[in-house]
């Protein structure tokens, strides 16, 4: 089996916001007219905040930086709320620096608040992908995001992937997928103190996958040919609205309508629950979906993170009251932290998801998208897209595992900043409560050494996982 060359040589992810390199310096507690340095903090003095002041701004509009900001003209100068205004900047995407300091007002007990910046490209690749398999010999795709659109911090993102025929199945249809989404974290809107979260998502795709209950049937042995399939097509559309209840948090709805239309092809196939071909309605069906959203990010940098968290609890409800053909619900929590180990990020990454009802397959877990590699034919799908034999998707899934990260280098060039990633992970899956677990892997388990790279355009990825892939 070989695995996507994207995930083991070149895979990008959405380049994050660069942390600054040195913490702010101290506020002053006197500021004596004449004086070549602030005088150090005292616990009695207080200074209020005359103006506030952002340098380097370029390309983004200073209305938009300073939405978001916890600090504001006319307050107290609090420490805090403005080292929480940094991060809520460097979260943004839009810097790669972030310096916060205090320069002498215009009168005793007012000072200037400046916030130096050091804007980053916000327009980087998100996906690039190369990838073989023995039923598809190559497929590709490619992904850009624009994370400032119109210099408003609107997102507009877009991706395919490509991946033609099936081996011995010239007359298929070619397989492939494309997605395209807007998103606005932060629209100042009357009466809504901290603003909307809106959000439009289109995905068509079409596919097939093996409809065999062992990913090594008899049927695929003289060829894929004659292998039992079920194709399908898929063209959905998601509307998202929601809010923000604090600086770090988001909470939001989505609405999800989808036209689905899937037939079998080939000899019948010795489906089994939770394989794909169970889960579809013969021939055109719909979804109507709800899904709530609430999303925890403290993390103090999305590349390199020392410290803080992210979060996220959903809950999704079909239903034929929602316009569907399917009755079904899914709940998901993820946790990503970090925390220190011998003065070194350590990340605890951890997912617990279950499906219930008759929900699609693409609302089940595959396993391998959770995994560094599999011992087996399964491998992670590309958007959605499953380019391998194994066609299992279960009802139940539990993964935890550890990151740690070694720090390489840092600096201005284009390869701005790398470190050495060790991580290992458990993935346990099954396609029915108290059942066993869904072998898509001989192991559990999987291990990763990965060099990562921050740079203008993305975040590079070189795993010797994947590459492990490749021969496993």
């Amino acid at each position: 089996m070989i695995a996507p060359v994207h995930a083991a040589l070149l895979a990008l992810l959405v380049a994050q916001p660069r942390p600054a390199d040195r913490q702010p310096p101290p506020f002053p507690a006197e500021i004596v007219p004449g004086t070549e340095a602030p005088a150090m903090p005292t616990a009695t003095r207080r200074y209020q905040i005359e103006r506030i002041r952002f340098v380097g701004l370029d390309h983004v509009r200073e209305s938009e930086a300073r939405r978001h900001l916890l600090v504001a003209e006319g307050e107290l100068l609090d420490e805090e709320r403005v080292l929480f205004s940094r991060l809520k900047l460097l979260q943004l995407g839009w810097f790669s620096r972030v310096e916060t300091r205090v320069e002498r007002g215009s009168e005793r007990g007012l000072v200037v608040l400046v916030f130096e910046v050091t804007e980053r490209n916000t327009l980087i690749v998100t996906d690039l992908i190369l990838g073989s398999t023995p039923p598809q010999h190559l497929y590709g795709g490619f992904g850009l995001s624009q994370q400032n659109f119109l210099g408003r911090g609107f997102g507009l993102s877009g991706a395919f992937v490509y991946g033609g025929s099936p081996n011995g199945r010239p007359m298929d249809p070619d397989r492939f997928a494309v997605r395209g989404s807007f998103f606005a974290p932060d629209v100042a809107a009357p009466g809504v103190k901290r603003g909307l979260v809106l959000g439009a998502t289109f995905h068509f795709a079409r596919g097939e996958e093996f409809d065999c209950a062992d990913p090594k049937c008899e049927a695929f042995k003289p060829g894929y040919g004659g292998a039992p399939v079920l194709r399908y097509q898929r063209a959905a559309g998601e509307a998202t609205i929601g809010t923000r209840p604090g600086s770090f948090e988001r909470i939001y709805g989505t609405y999800r309508f989808e036209r689905v239309h899937a037939a079998h092809a080939g000899s019948p196939g010795a489906g089994e629950p939770g394989g794909a071909a169970s889960t579809l309605l013969d021939g055109w069906s719909t979804v109507g979906a709800l899904t709530g959203t609430y999303e925890l990010d403290t993390r103090d940098d999305f590349f390199f993170p020392r410290d803080g968290l992210r979060a996220l609890a959903q809950v999704t409800f079909g239903s034929r009251l929602l316009g569907g053909d399917y009755e079904y619900s899914r709940y998901l929590l993820s946790l990503d932290t970090s925390f220190s180990l011998f003065h070194r990020p350590l990340r605890f990454q951890g997912a617990v998801g279950a499906a219930q009802g008759n929900a699609p397959f693409f609302e089940r877990f595959y396993a391998a998208d959770f995994m560094y590699f599999a011992v087996g034919p399964a491998v992670g799908r590309a958007l959605e897209l499953n380019f391998s034999t194994d066609s299992r998707y279960d009802a139940f899934l539990s993964m935890a595992g550890l990151e740690y990260a070694i720090p390489l280098w840092s600096g201005d060039r284009f390869f701005r900043r790398g470190y050495l990633a060790l991580g290992g992970r458990a993935v346990y899956s099954t396609a029915v409560l108290g059942g066993a677990r869904t072998r898509v892997s001989t192991t559990p388990l999987s291990a990763d050494v990965a060099i990562r790279f921050d740079t203008p355009v993305g975040v590079f990825n070189a795993s010797f996982g994947y590459l492990f892939d490749i021969f496993l």
